[in-house]
């Protein structure tokens, strides 16, 4: 992934984003959360994205959100009879 600056790259919401709103699994942190927005990066020279960024709050109330991309995360899919969560 190439390095940006605020300089070359614009910086847009994706809001029709499939995460967007759900309840995700991180794999690499281990933590849980809720995709808040997801943020594309794309570099002024060349009009394409460079990187997208995931911001998500912890399921567990805990007050530490964090980012991510959105392609490492993992849709957690509710049990409507359990309440249990299931990756």
């Amino acid at each position: 992934m190439n390095t940006t600056t605020e300089a070359n790259v614009w910086v847009m919401e994706d809001t029709g984003h499939r995460l967007l709103g759900q309840d995700v699994a991180h794999p690499e942190s281990g933590r849980r959360g809720t995709v808040g927005a997801v943020l594309i990066y794309v570099s002024k020279l060349t009009d394409r994205p460079v990187k997208k960024v995931a911001h998500m709050r912890p399921l567990d109330h805990s007050g530490r959100e964090w980012t991510a991309d959105p392609d490492t995360l993992q849709p957690i899919a509710h049990s409507a009879q359990t309440g249990r969560t299931k990756v």
